[in-house]
């Protein structure tokens, strides 16, 4: 175990300690059931649980409703992550967590301007400050939504611009941490969509029922993203790609309850318009001997197959479910069905998490489980075998284009807890143990081998704030 994995080891033991020292306290106030606790810290698909979710997100319905005073209306507002994450493993997961500890992974500063023209049209700027997803090393400003709204009734909402997903419980608030108690989103389900934004339109429709209000999304746009890949004899790749997107979303919001069911269609391309491989031909010159094609300049194949576009379908169904008094489980389950290619994602991934609130502490634990299915899996494994552990060109050639194909295996429990020090601010720990079964890309495979049959520990630690 090294240095910086004990430390960080120290640091959630104490943090729990702290927690549990408040606990009976918290327990006997008046009301702990209007705590700012559990009025922030708790899972939800609805910005509209708490002031700083109210303020930080533009799906907040309600509040682009209000009838307000003639005239412009600007407001400001901002939230910030400081998050410092050590594993207990030489390479790196996640593209930046090793035992070497990093705050690259989940850090980030962001500031909003909400604009209000009239009470039908107003604007939503929302800049962050984050690790590049175009560069290894760097940290980059970028507009997270930047769009105009016309709402022509309080049940109807039209927007134009750069906007977030709607597919999944936490997709539009998933940058502000203080919006939600875990340490981090459950990568096997956060990270099954090829893009988390895009820039074009949307129409929204709600209906009030009583306890509660039922959404529809409809939205259709393109994204321009950067696909990272990482190989272990040519290291991390950057392959600029747009991405056009179509989906709808059927959501519930209420105290009690919240559920979304989410529908994607994507269509991937290279921004540079060169087409993509799709499948590799197996050549054998002679008996006894034979490779995979993973390049036209490879001689000796009948060239490999390519593709002007790939296309992924993903559903996803999410729960956030008070069970009892002070208790949620939280669960999502997605599925990314891959088209046109033998060389893409192809997955399946959920978790299920259960929270207590405890005054100002809330504890949770989760499981998840991400796995690549079909072609994908049985293409990667193929080239693997076939490029072995030679250091020649062909072998190198083959080996990388196993890298490249994102295959999943891999399971995470997790222990944490989430302590509210304000309603605007939160103190987060967790341990995260992850058994990786044949491969998992969320590893970057080191020199020497892939990554297979074997675990990984992470532990988290971050403050979280809004302002």
């Amino acid at each position: 175990m090294t240095q910086q994995y004990r430390v960080a080891l120290s640091a959630v033991t104490a943090l729990s300690c702290w927690g549990g020292c408040v606990v009976a306290q918290a327990q006997t106030a008046q009301n702990p059931a209007r705590s700012p606790a559990q009025s922030t810290e708790r899972p939800t698909a609805s910005p509209l649980a708490a002031l700083p979710q109210a303020k930080l997100s533009p799906v907040n319905r309600t509040a682009e409703g209000e009838q307000g005073a003639a005239g412009l209306d600007v407001r400001v507002s901002g939230f910030a992550t400081v998050g410092y994450a050590v594993s207990d493993q030489s390479w790196r997961w996640q593209r930046f967590t090793d035992d070497g500890g990093t705050f690259w992974r989940d850090s980030i500063v962001g500031g909003q301007l909400d604009a209000r023209f009239s009470p039908s049209w107003s604007a939503t700027v929302q800049l962050t400050l984050a690790p590049s997803t175009r560069h290894e090393r760097q940290w980059a400003v970028e507009a997270a939504w930047a769009f105009v709204s016309w709402r022509p009734d309080n049940d109807w909402l039209l927007r134009a611009g750069k906007q977030r997903v709607p597919i999944f419980l936490n997709a539009e608030n998933r940058d502000v941490g203080q919006t939600y108690a875990f340490a981090r989103l459950p990568a096997e389900v956060y990270a099954v969509s090829p893009t988390t934004d895009y820039t074009g339109l949307s129409v929204s429709r709600t209906w009030q029922r009583g306890s509660g209000e039922l959404a529809v999304d409809a939205y259709g746009g393109r994204a321009q993203i950067t696909d990272r890949t990482h190989t272990r004899d040519l290291g991390p790749q950057f392959l600029p790609v747009h991405t056009d997107v179509v989906g709808a979303a059927l959501t519930w919001r209420s105290e009690a309850l919240n559920w979304r069911l989410g529908a994607l269609h994507a269509a991937t391309e290279r921004s540079d318009g060169q087409p993509l491989p799709s499948r590799y031909p197996f050549v054998s010159p002679f008996p006894g001997f034979g490779y995979y094609q993973v390049s036209n300049a490879i001689p000796g194949g009948p060239g490999i197959r390519s593709t002007d576009k790939i296309v992924n379908s993903i559903v996803n169904l999410g729960l956030d479910a008070r069970v009892a008094p002070n208790w949620r489980v939280v669960t999502e389950i997605a599925r990314n069905i891959q088209g046109r290619t033998d060389l893409g994602a192809n997955t399946v991934g959920g978790y299920v998490a259960v929270l207590h609130t405890l005054g100002h502490l809330t504890p949770y634990v989760s499981l998840a489980r991400l796995q690549t299915l079909g072609a994908p899996r049985k293409a990667a494994e193929a080239l693997q075998a076939s490029a072995g552990s030679g250091s020649d060109p062909l072998s190198v050639a083959q080996r990388a284009a196993a890298d490249a194909i994102p295959v999943y295996d891999q399971t995470s429990a997790g222990v944490g807890a989430a302590y509210a020090l304000s309603p605007r601010s939160q103190l987060k720990g967790e341990w995260m143990h992850t058994r990786i079964g044949r491969r998992s890309a969320m590893a970057d495979d080191p020199p020497e081998g892939t990554v297979s049959q074997t675990g990984v520990n992470v532990l988290s630690l971050s403050y979280s704030v809004v302002f």
